[in-house]
């Protein structure tokens, strides 16, 4: 009995000792870091808060005194950037030490454009590019803006002649759905016309609030999806999702290599890179890695920067109604919504701007340490501090965002802090809504066309406000990486007045 106390005692001292060392990573290199929780680190309040959440706890607990904190996943030192300077080398200057983000593998899905790694990375990003150039956006407006008029009748019938509420964020997601479908497929998904349209039902899938905590799905994309390079079975997406997009880009692939159809779009550029010669075409696999990818960036960020912009501006009427009078002004102008037309709309550009400013996307943007990387200690007669080699950095875009430093009064919605002048008056990195540098969102110019094309063809039309009773705040999911709306957007909605061109 004593002997099997020592050897408890010996053991569980040593765990102890052991779980001491791992949570001091950051202050034996002189990183201020969070209060850390024994053998989960961090972990364990991503269960009640949002990773944003737990950023900005960081952010405003040493933001100023460090360039630099830390915090812990299980075991897994993570650096939390707090400085702006960090944030442009990180990004941009030096690039080259952080193109990775934290990969994750185990299933076909996972060879996406987002998703890979150095070389691989490089060489698709560079194949892909030209599909999102100003060109080929003008030459897809079409396309979208018809999918947009649809839109408009599926509320003129909703709203009818009586103003009435309307849960927004699945009518937004239906909208980008089917632009995103006819864009990148050539398919008519009619999501607006039928809500449990395939693609739409796949799209509430991918995004549903499930019961799995987001601990397990951290801890899966984290740890277990590095298993699935030694060979084991190891899932991130569900079967029926991968056998989707797989069936789907096959039967288009099928279809148009039989019928020789060449419509311009995404899909006809993963053919001309299937079609490459010496062994270096992408498999239908590959292909619906990055259709797969294309489609949910494309449908989900947009329809909630959609979504929470009407809500602000059904808050701040003033603001809407100007909007609206600079839409009125350009149609009266050039007769009709036209590429060049909405290129003249700086207000409503400030406009989605400020929504991503508020309502990004993402809460932080994570990149790897490629190396060891060394930043000037903040007290210039410290020691530099070493970022090592595989480390996981994160950007807390929201902190930033957020921070009254950066942005005066942030909880305001003010598109006129995107104005050409007030924007050279910050940091160059203040503003992450689409990430920045070579990494990023290689769609932004397309997902802010549908967005525009979006608020032009509603607010046109109609006019939103507050339901009484209704929250001045919209409560985000913490089931989610992407910061979405956890109870949707109700609003009042009521028809203009006097119709806009």
């Amino acid at each position: 009995m004593d002997f099997m106390f020592v050897v408890l005692t010996s053991l569980l001292s040593f765990v102890l000792g052991y779980l001491r060392y791992k949570y001091s990573y950051w202050e034996l290199r002189g990183v201020p870091q969070l209060k850390t929780p024994f053998l989960f680190g961090h972990f364990l309040q991503l269960q009640s808060v949002h990773l944003s959440e737990l950023l900005q706890e960081t952010y405003d607990a040493f933001k100023g005194t460090a360039k630099l904190a830390g915090i812990y996943v299980y075991l897994r030192p993570m650096a939390v950037v707090l400085d702006l300077d960090l944030v442009k080398s990180v990004l941009i200057k030096d690039f080259g030490q952080f193109v990775d983000r934290r990969s994750f593998h185990g299933d076909v899905l996972t060879a996406n454009l987002f998703n890979l790694q150095g070389e691989e990375w490089r060489a698709l990003r560079t194949k892909l590019s030209p599909t999102f150039t100003s060109g080929k956006m003008k030459y897809t407006f079409g396309t979208v803006t018809t999918v947009a008029q649809q839109l408009g009748e599926t509320f003129e019938e909703l709203v009818g002649a009586q103003e009435t509420i309307l849960e927004l964020h699945d009518l937004m997601a239906r909208y980008t759905t089917d632009v995103i479908g006819r864009c990148a497929f050539g398919t008519e998904c009619n999501s607006l016309r039928d809500p449990q349209a395939e693609f739409r039902a796949v799209g509430r899938r991918l995004f549903k609030n499930s019961n799995k905590s987001i601990r397990w799905r951290v801890f899966k994309m984290t740890y277990l999806s590095s298993l699935a390079q030694l060979g084991l079975p190891v899932r991130i997406f569900h079967p029926q999702i991968t056998d989707f997009f797989v069936r789907i880009v096959g039967e288009t692939v099928e279809l148009r290599e039989r019928e020789q159809i060449r419509r311009n779009d995404f899909m006809d550029l993963l053919l001309d890179l299937k079609k490459q010669e010496n062994g270096k075409g992408l498999t239908v696999e590959q292909l619906a890695a990055q259709v797969f990818v294309f489609f949910v960036a494309g449908f989900e960020t947009s329809s909630s920067n959609l979504s929470y912009a009407l809500f602000e501006l059904a808050k701040n009427q003033a603001v809407q109604e100007q909007l609206r009078q600079e839409i009125g002004e350009v149609l009266a102008r050039h007769g009709e919504l036209t590429y060049e037309a909405m290129l003249e709309m700086p207000y409503l550009d400030q406009t989605i701007t400020e929504t991503l400013r508020m309502y990004p996307a993402l809460g932080s943007l994570t990149r790897l340490a490629s190396e060891d990387y060394e930043i000037p200690s903040s007290d210039a007669h410290g020691e530099p501090i070493i970022i090592e080699k595989g480390t996981t950095v994160h950007i807390p875009v929201l902190a930033i965002h957020y921070d009254p430093k950066v942005y005066p009064e942030p909880l305001e919605f003010r598109p006129e802090r995107f104005s050409p002048a007030a924007c050279q008056q910050r940091h160059p990195t203040a503003f992450l809504g689409f990430g920045d540098g070579p990494r990023n969102c290689i769609g932004l110019r397309f997902g802010r066309m549908q967005v525009k094309v979006g608020l032009i063809t509603l607010l046109r039309r109609f006019r939103f406000s507050l339901p009484p009773g209704c929250p001045h705040k919209l409560k985000v999911t913490k089931k989610n990486i992407i910061l979405l709306p956890g109870e949707g957007v109700r609003l009042q909605v009521a028809r203009v007045e006097s119709r806009l061109m």
